[in-house]
């Protein structure tokens, strides 16, 4: 927090210094003021920010307007959004500035509590870290790929889903990590692209399952037995020989197919349909698991649902994040844990980052949680450590903190 610049923007004075001395005493080394928009692009033309407190209701140039002139002069990237209207109202003038490329990290009514200024903090924190991963850059050639998977380079990482109510771990995601020699880290985004666009998704995929399997191999045999999800890409799906290949690797390992859940983007089912269901369908056939992953940040509708042989429905952090101060997003979050539920979905929330969502989230009876808050994605043996030792504290330091929000 020391190193964070942050302006606050707000006419009234009182408003305006009370969410500064909180920023203050949060640890933050330097906290400017702005009484209205013009003020605001001044100082924000003179100096870099990290972040913005914006307030919808200012004289000369209102909120909205002042959101709108940061986005495109990108004269900041992270704000936060307050206001005494209407929640719905706040919700969706953060929709917008999200819509013109700003990081909202929330939307909040009058007077900003504690809780919200921590909880928006951490995530500045954590978007700051990782910002530069979610870009692409087209730095790989095909032999890089071919490469990294004979030199058993590219590797895979899990990543624990719990249930929401007892965190009892029911199952990892396997999610790949490439260390490149020369480039270092490579994003997943990046490398899958490239396997895509190079043809050699295929070879890529059965490479890192494969891995995967002998790695399930090594946790049945010391008595560590939990499902594993897998992702697959929307371009396997038109391989008809897949589940065949699929099941033959899990066959080889002496593998249930039911310990395996496949996981296929929400985008997979909005293209060609048919020839995905007809992949889908054979690996259900086969005894696999499937469930659509990334659900929210596409298209697919109730209809288009209800045709896929799914188990489970991964719950896309676009719906998830911040949920418990977005009135909107928490109707939409509820539609779709009851649709899930209605279709015989299992429900699974990624991307929980805070302890205010995974409260929502568990008195929705979502059925499985996985994220940041818990834990990242790590390597096979931090696992094993994390499982050990990690797990029991987590529960206590939740059970601690769910006692004391109902007074006991």
């Amino acid at each position: 927090m020391n190193k964070l610049n942050i302006l606050v923007v707000d006419d009234s004075d009182v408003q305006r210094n009370h969410v500064m001395t909180m920023c203050l005493e949060q640890g933050v080394a330097d906290v400017v003021g702005a009484i209205n928009g013009v003020d605001a692009i001044e100082k924000l033309s003179e100096d870099k920010f990290d972040l913005v407190f914006i307030d919808l209701e200012m004289p000369i140039m209102d909120g909205v307007e002042l959101s709108r002139k940061i986005a495109k002069d990108k004269l900041a990237k992270s704000v936060i959004i307050l206001s005494s209207k209407d929640p719905s109202l706040i919700s969706s003038i953060g929709t917008m500035a999200e819509s013109d490329g700003l990081i909202v990290l929330g939307t909040f009514k009058k007077p900003m509590q504690i809780n919200d200024l921590e909880n928006s903090l951490n995530r500045l924190a954590s978007n700051t870290n990782t910002n530069e991963s979610h870009k692409i850059y087209n730095r790989l050639e095909i032999d890089d790929l071919i490469s990294g998977i004979q030199k058993k380079q590219i590797t895979l990482y899990y990543q624990p889903k719990l249930t929401s109510k007892g965190l009892l771990l029911k199952g990892v995601e396997a999610l790949a990590r490439w260390n490149h020699p020369k480039l270092g880290f490579v994003s997943p985004v990046e490398f899958i692209t490239a396997a895509e666009e190079f043809g050699i998704i295929s070879e890529l995929t059965h490479y890192l399952f494969d891995i995967a399997l002998k790695q399930k191999v090594q946790w049945r045999d010391h008595g560590i037995n939990f499902h594993l999800a897998f992702n697959l890409s929307p371009l396997s799906l038109a391989d008809s020989d897949l589940a065949d290949k699929i099941s033959s690797q899990v066959e080889l390992h002496q593998i249930e197919p039911k310990d395996i859940v496949l996981e296929v983007t929400e985008n997979a089912i909005c293209g060609e349909i048919s020839t995905a269901i007809e992949t889908l369908a054979k690996l259900r056939l086969k005894g696999f698991k499937l469930a659509i992953d990334d659900y929210g940040t596409g298209f697919a509708n109730a209809q288009q649902l209800s045709r896929v042989p799914a188990t489970e429905l991964k719950l896309d952090r676009i719906l998830v994040d911040n949920v418990a101060t977005r009135p909107q997003q928490l109707a939409i979050l509820k539609s779709t844990v009851n649709l899930a539920k209605d279709l015989g979905l299992t429900t699974v929330a990624e991307g929980v980052e805070n302890f205010d969502d995974f409260k929502l989230l568990f008195q929705l009876k979502v059925d499985l949680i996985q994220g940041y808050y818990f834990a990242k994605p790590m390597d096979a043996k931090a696992l094993i450590h994390w499982i050990q030792v990690d797990l029991a504290k987590i529960r206590k330091d939740l059970h601690e903190k769910q006692a004391h929000e109902s007074g006991n």
